[in-house]
């Protein structure tokens, strides 16, 4: 059995309003994944967007489906630790976030980088 690791940040999220909310899914929809159609003994709830704030957009994928779907997410976060472990710095403070979920992204970076124009106004 893999034991799942959460950040302490994250593991508010993840008490027994989850496990219900699991549960009612299951009920509702039987132990079949929403992506591959199969049926699964190890269904996971899964947060179709990153959000685990948003309980509007959860679906129940198999481990393999869940893996992918959140793939690009599990990388980014990856490489933003690593960068951080080896002290770097990062040319605009929205590239070091991105592709992430938007809640995630400190407000004070969001704010800044919503406010940067893509190319900025040339003087000539």
């Amino acid at each position: 059995m893999v034991k799942i690791m959460l950040r302490p940040e994250m593991r508010r999220w993840y008490g027994a309003k989850h496990r219900r909310l699991r549960s009612e899914l299951i009920e509702r929809l039987g132990p079949i994944c929403q992506n591959c159609k199969r049926e699964h003994p190890k269904i996971n709830l899964a947060h179709l967007t990153h959000d685990v704030t948003d309980v509007d957009s959860v679906t129940l994928l198999c481990p393999r489906c869940h893996a992918k779907h959140d793939a690009r997410q599990r990388h980014a976060m990856t490489r933003r630790t690593l960068a951080r472990r080896r002290g770097q710095l990062w040319f605009n403070a929205a590239l070091e976030y991105a592709p992430f979920a938007s809640w995630e992204i400190p407000e004070s970076v969001r704010d800044a980088a919503i406010q940067q124009p893509l190319f900025p106004p040339s003087h000539s």
